[in-house]
């Protein structure tokens, strides 16, 4: 079996798709110190939600070899922006939140998010499929509504009597926990070696890496190859939006008092990973729910009395057409 020299690392070319998101970071000096962190561990994609100063000299700074990382960052003003084109999203998290969420420990989470590259397939043919990792505040991380468009939850396990990180130094032991184990990964191929290590009230790695396999193996206890791609977050955000407004259409959701319905729909299909054809498939049938609701289905257009049967069996909408109209 090849070795891999540490001295002399391959090329990591799947850790390019490795998206770093920092959320409203106030300091400059710790987006600049991120980025060297990134760096040093040959990651290269920064995306910055909303930062309070940048650019700025501190940031370059503090980024010392890494401003080429700073130039090419992407600015936007909201975290559904930044992870929109990513087909799998990890939040960063040291608490837990409302109702519970798929928890790993750094380890786990960086098993699940190189085995989910190992298989990744774009939606198109050009445009590599990104995952993000995000990042929150300074003083108090992610905010509960952030938490919930990430399908995973990651936490580094720390000193329980002073789990004080700062961002730069968690960007750092994040991206060196990715290589160290992408590097391995270069030696052994996942499907030589599957981790097993103790199981977790979400089970063992194994199990999790099994569950998340996308794209084209859907995430089953056995990998099959599969014919359908998976939805990115853009995707998934209409989806949540048009499924919620189906719910309060039919009076099943109160939207001035939604409690956790909304929140556990977020869980429920971000564990599950809706491919296109299903997602097509679902969107029409609350667009369908929907036009009867409203009165508008059947159309006019349709000779119900002459062929009852013509409403009755008509199909759903091409599964395959455009439904963010619906919305």
């Amino acid at each position: 079996m090849s070795t891999v020299d540490l001295f002399n690392p391959p090329a990591l070319p799947k850790l390019a798709q490795v998206r770093i998101i920092l959320v409203n970071t106030t300091l400059p000096a710790n987006i600049g110190a991120a980025a060297r962190a990134m760096k040093t561990m040959g990651l290269s994609e920064l995306v910055l939600v909303a930062p309070r100063f940048f650019p700025h000299g501190d940031a370059m700074a503090l980024a010392s070899g890494a401003a080429d990382i700073l130039q090419h960052a992407q600015v936007v003003d909201t975290l559904q922006e930044a992870i929109a084109p990513c087909s799998l999203v990890f939040g960063t998290s040291a608490r837990s939140r409302t109702i519970p969420w798929p928890l790993l420990d750094l380890r786990q989470a960086m098993q699940v998010l190189l085995q989910h590259l190992e298989h990744a397939q774009p939606l198109t043919d050009t445009t590599a499929t990104p995952v993000a990792i995000v990042f929150g505040r300074e003083d108090r991380g992610l905010t509960n509504d952030e938490l919930a468009l990430c399908q995973y939850h990651l936490t580094i396990p720390v000193n329980p009597e002073y789990g004080v990180l700062n961002i730069a130094a968690a960007v750092q032991v994040v991206a060196y926990e990715l290589r160290m184990q992408a590097l391995t990964l270069a030696e052994q191929p996942f499907e030589d070696d599957l981790p097993s290590e103790k199981p977790t009230k979400y089970g063992n790695a194994a199990d999790i890496l099994h569950h998340n396999s996308q794209a084209n193996y859907m995430p089953l206890n056995a990998r099959m190859l599969w014919d359908e791609p998976i939805m990115d977050q853009a995707a998934m955000q209409q989806f949540y939006t048009h499924f919620e407004q189906f719910l309060t259409d039919i009076d099943f959701l109160d939207p001035q008092n939604p409690r956790l319905l909304p929140l556990r729909i977020r869980r429920l299909f971000g564990r599950t990973h809706l491919d296109r054809m299903e997602y097509n498939l679902l969107r029409g049938i609350f667009g369908r729910v929907q036009a009867i609701k409203r009165g508008t289905w059947p159309p006019r257009s349709l000779n119900t009395t002459q062929n009852p049967n013509l409403v009755k069996h008509n199909p759903l909408p091409s599964l395959l057409e455009d439904t963010s109209s619906d919305v």
